[in-house]
């Protein structure tokens, strides 16, 4: 239980008061106590009455215990702790078998900081009254804060064998099982104490939280907005549901609810920080970086925010100035964060999140990639965990235990990009485990499943992710992305395999020690590339992807579908936009000026266009003159996007972060794509496209040579013609390629076997 879980904890146990009102013996025979009218006083605050009444009626009634448990209300009431203390021990002796007496002494006990006693008090009314459920679920609440939350469960289980609908005990009950991880069965008992109380607002917010925890996206938002309906002041589910809207792209929302929360509880710290996150995935730096500030100086030594705020980049750059700067500061606040030897515990709870965007810079990440892994590990060794059957150096085998691990394989770049290799993989050499991270569900994700000849559940909790990993004992882990999601990241730390390795699924090094290969391709690197991996650099002959080719385009497209001008050339470049250099906005300018007709199409951002304005702005700044022929075109469906590349007079690569994905696809249409391959493997994946295709008519080295292709492709209808004859002739050799699997089956063993002899990372080719 959390500090503000305790307050509200506090609060709810005031309003309801810990004591209970006396139930005498007998009461079931009719009588009513003595006491009664005492008792309404206390009831009403008016103590003084209630007091002098108390103490004329225990002149009449000595021996009964009620005189005291109402004397001992008084004093709880007064703040006289100790004093309820010996009053209701008095009435525990007076009556040794009153349930209440021993329910009472509890209370006071638990007031007074005893809890010990507390539950054995609880527990003596429990016994002698079964029925009596609010003593289970007191006894349960004292155990949750001694730290037994598996004999509280029991408590509260007891409670509600008492009370079938008794909100409270659910609830407690849902909390405990969460707790245990046992998630089902907290959001089922949560939805109990829903049913029982349907206006409880804390319910709603903790089985929001257990079903985030399952893997839900939408569902989790639902039940946070009926908390919030139900209490408009509940800060803690203002803030859950602004991290659903934050994790659903819609920017807008998310720091409304951030601001909300602030609103509420300006010293609620988590929103500062959560409005800092959101800002920050905008592109608003600055901005982000002053939100951290707030949060921090609310909770200064919050370990993780201080990385989070240290760590933020830009998301779309107006200047290479900009990116140097940006860069020099980054690397100074991790050697500040090193030297001020800060402590994490979960870095993937504290932190979540990666340095996705160092690598649309054009520059050698490898250095900051290590020292940011250095950082992490200093601040969490535990990160560097070891499994056990990675103690010892495997022995040779001959089928082995692969095991791929991404948050992506399902309806996702890199679930198109794997599919076949996993279903290509010899069984005879390979057994191929999934392990399957909550909230992929669509078909995509069904059919990887039916490929893997094993499918692990794989929670959303690092430790336990660990765990469950290693237990698997695999040979080999394979991450076919890592930087582009938390979890993964984080798990990449630990030796959870003898063999792990990475590829181009985030086309980056990682500078996390305990990954030992990087698989790329000959026509992906260049010469020298070697020096920008923390890890062996593995270069197969071929892409290393096996690629379904894609449904031919059945649907006829036409410029209005896009809302694109019916005259003119279009230029598409159909990237991401924060894949755009700023060193690349003087070609599209070159382009566009010696084009007066041509229009350049950008595939619009889905957060609400925040990303879209901040290249607006800084192409604006750069080119002015002809800023105005830069549209934009909403994300679209793979057949919308087959129109678009088809319509296209020009298809344009981006220099420094080419398509993989999108390359591959456009391809399968004809699509002639011009491409200037950049220094690092990330843009270079259309040039090994075209290298394995055996073109390169529209590979250029420079600037001009690209502006001066794309404008003969625009202006010449022949050569655009025979380039998509060309392509499509050739784009057969890119898919389903058998034979860079088996080389791959090949390196594998090999990279297995060296760690069986001893000889660490080996060379390959």
């Amino acid at each position: 239980m959390n500090r503000r879980e305790r307050r509200l904890q506090a609060k709810q146990d005031k309003k309801a008061g810990r004591q209970r009102a006396p139930q005498p013996a007998g009461q079931q025979s009719g009588r009513q106590t003595p006491f009664a009218e005492a008792i309404q006083l206390v009831g009403a605050d008016e103590l003084a009455r209630a007091e002098t009444l108390c103490k004329q009626v225990r002149h009449l009634y000595p021996n009964d215990p009620d005189g005291l448990l109402v004397m001992a209300m008084i004093a709880s009431k007064k703040g006289q702790a100790d004093d309820a203390v010996k009053l209701t021990g008095e009435a525990v002796a007076l009556a040794p078998k009153y349930a209440d007496a021993h329910f009472n002494h509890g209370s006071a006990l638990a007031d007074t900081g005893k809890l010990a006693e507390a539950v054995k008090a609880y527990g003596v009314a429990g016994n002698l009254d079964p029925g009596f459920a609010d003593a289970h679920l007191r006894r349960g609440k004292v155990l949750v804060q001694m730290g037994d939350d598996p004999t509280a469960q029991a408590a509260f289980e007891s409670a509600i064998r008492a009370q079938g609908n008794l909100a409270d005990a659910w609830f407690e009950l849902g909390n405990v099982l969460g707790r245990l991880d046992r998630v089902d069965e907290a959001a089922e008992a949560l939805r109990q104490s829903i049913l029982a109380n349907p206006d409880f607002a804390p319910a709603y917010y903790n089985l929001g939280c257990m079903l985030e925890r399952k893997g839900y996206t939408d569902h989790p938002r639902d039940v946070f907005e009926e908390a919030v309906r139900l209490n408009p002041r509940f800060v803690d589910a203002h803030h859950a549901l602004a991290g659903t809207w934050l994790r659903s792209n819609d920017y807008d929302k998310a720091i409304a609810g951030y601001r909300k929360a602030i609103g509420i509880d300006p010293e609620f710290a988590r929103s500062h920080a959560g409005l800092a996150g959101a800002l920050r995935e905008m592109g608003y730096i600055d901005e982000a970086r002053a939100s951290f500030a707030d949060a921090l100086a609310l909770e200064p030594d919050n370990a993780g925010w201080r990385v989070r705020a240290a760590l933020a980049l830009p998301v779309i750059p107006q200047s290479v100035e900009e990116i140097n700067t940006a860069r020099q500061q980054y690397s100074e606040n991790v050697q500040a964060l090193c030297d001020d030897a800060i402590k994490l515990t979960d870095p993937y709870v504290e932190v979540g999140t990666t340095n996705f965007f160092l690598s649309y810079h054009e520059l050698d990440d490898r250095p900051l990639q290590e020292a940011v892994a250095a950082m992490y590990l200093d601040a969490c060794p535990s990160l560097g965990w070891v499994a056990p059957h990675c103690q010892q150096p495997p022995k040779p085998k001959t089928r082995l235990r692969l095991g791929i691990c991404s948050t992506y394989m399902r309806g996702h770049t890199l679930g198109k990009l794997t599919l076949g290799t996993i279903k290509t993989l010899s069984r005879e050499r390979f057994e191929v485990v999934l392990l399957r991270f909550p909230g992929c569900e669509d078909d995509m994700a069904k059919a990887i499943d039916d490929t893997a000849d094993t499918v692990v559940a794989v929670p959303s909790d690092l430790a336990r992710a660990r765990q469950i990993i290693a237990d698997e004992t695999l040979d080999i882990l394979f991450y076919p992305d890592i930087g582009m999601e938390p979890l993964t990241y984080f798990l990449a730390f630990s030796r959870l395999a003898p063999v792990q390795y990475t590829s181009w699924g985030h086309p980056d090094t990682t500078g996390i020690p305990n990954l030992d290969y990087f698989l790329s391709s000959q026509g992906l690197e260049p010469d020298g590339a070697e020096t920008c991996y923390s890890e062996k650099l593995v270069k197969l002959r071929d892409l290393t992807t096996y690629y379904y080719p894609p449904e031919p385009l059945t649907s006829t497209f036409v410029r209005a579908d896009y809302g694109l001008p019916e005259k003119g050339h279009l230029y598409v470049c159909p990237q991401t936009l924060f894949k755009f250099h700023p060193d690349f906005d003087q070609v599209l300018a070159n382009l566009l000026r010696r084009d007066p007709n041509g229009t350049l199409v950008l595939i619009d951002d889905v957060f609400g266009g925040y990303w879209r304005k901040l290249l607006l702005k800084r192409v604006t700044a750069t080119f002015p003159d002809v800023a105005g022929r830069v549209v934009f075109v909403e994300k679209m469906p793979l057949d919308k996007f087959f129109g678009l590349v088809t319509l296209a007079d020009a298809v344009l690569d981006v220099p420094t972060f080419s398509g993989g994905n999108s390359s591959i696809e456009a391809f399968s249409c004809g699509a002639p794509i011009v491409t200037w391959p950049g220094g690092y493997l990330r843009g270079r994946i259309t040039l090994c496209c075209y290298r394995q295709m055996g073109i390169d008519d529209l590979v250029v080295d420079n600037g001009d040579d690209f502006v001066a292709k794309a404008l003969r492709l625009a202006d010449d209808r022949d050569f655009r013609d025979r380039m998509r004859a060309k392509i499509l002739a050739n784009v057969p050799k890119l898919y389903e390629n058998t034979a860079m699997v088996r080389e791959l089956e090949d390196f594998l063993h090999a990279a297995h076997q060296a760690m069986c002899d001893g000889q660490g990372r080996r060379q390959w080719p």
